[in-house]
């Protein structure tokens, strides 16, 4: 019976090992895909005056009024 035991203690210390470099190694790959974090690096959104459609101010075209979508909004708001 002490065996038994013995096993599944060791068991079960493998998979929270494991476990824990799955979790380690997640939060790796979360940081190295989104470099700057959150907020770094992002352009304040606008709402396009024809259409309402929330798009980057960098995306947007400046129009009297405020701004507007590149394409069929810019041309005529």
């Amino acid at each position: 019976m002490a065996k038994i035991i013995a096993w599944l203690i060791v068991i079960f210390v493998v998979l929270l090992a494991l476990r824990l470099i799955n979790l380690r190694n997640a939060r790796a790959r979360r940081a190295a895909q989104a470099p700057g974090g959150p907020g770094k690096g992002s352009e304040p959104m606008v709402r396009c005056v024809r259409c309402g459609v929330y798009l980057p101010r960098g995306e947007a075209r400046t129009v009297s009024g405020g701004y507007a979508c590149a394409g069929e909004c810019a041309s005529h708001a």
